[in-house]
């Protein structure tokens, strides 16, 4: 069985070029990580290193065993972090409700935010009308949600759901030259929305 502590001096060293430089980096003397790296040939049973001129520099065995050390070691750092957000309670399904303007300018790049913190979390965004949102919480349906709410039409206060503010936006309204002047005043008008009885605006 390889020693995952010297396959990582070995990909220091593919990445690093020296073994001075690899020693630097991981706090050893340049003569413990030559051991190490010896130890790590003992172990592989092949040469992985050979010496041209005052330079190590890694065999042909060597640089195979580093991709393969790569693809180890970034499965058990995804590991580790995946236990340290278990840890947390940072594990699980995620269900986010959101609308459909959020899930296209907001939602993604917080997801990819979300994983790579958090990789033991599963998150996933579901479209719904924030008219919606409140019975799909209680049910269980949804973990969490972002809603839109306007002065003249907000979203009702519902008890036992924790409502959070993010941000504001200034919205505007063009109309024609008729004279009204603000969304009150067009409340009457005919409208077109993504789908009928909504408050998401399409």
């Amino acid at each position: 069985m390889l020693d995952v502590r010297r396959l990582r001096l070995l990909r220091e060293l593919a990445h690093r070029g020296t073994i001075a430089a690899v020693a630097e980096a991981v706090s050893f003397t340049p003569s413990a990580v030559s051991q190490q790296l010896s130890a790590l040939e003992r172990e592989a049973g092949v040469p992985l290193l050979t010496r041209s001129g005052r330079r190590v520099v890694l065999t042909p065995a060597g640089r195979g065993l580093v991709r393969h050390a790569e693809a180890v070691l970034a499965q058990l750092e995804r590991a580790a972090a995946e236990l340290d957000g278990a840890r947390q309670g940072l594990s699980g399904s995620l269900r986010i409700g959101t609308f459909p303007s959020a899930g296209r300018a907001m939602v993604p790049a917080a997801l990819a935010e979300l994983s790579r913190r958090h990789p033991g979390l599963e998150p996933m965004a579901v479209e719904l009308d924030p008219a919606q949102v409140a019975d799909a919480v209680r049910a269980g349906d949804l973990d969490v949600a972002l809603v839109h709410s306007y002065d003249f039409a907000p979203v009702p206060n519902e008890a036992g759901i924790a409502v959070i503010p993010l941000c504001r936006e200034a919205m505007y309204l063009a109309t024609a030259s008729t004279g009204l002047a603000t969304v009150a005043d067009c409340r009457d008008e005919p409208w077109i929305l993504a789908v009928e009885g909504t408050l998401c605006p399409g």
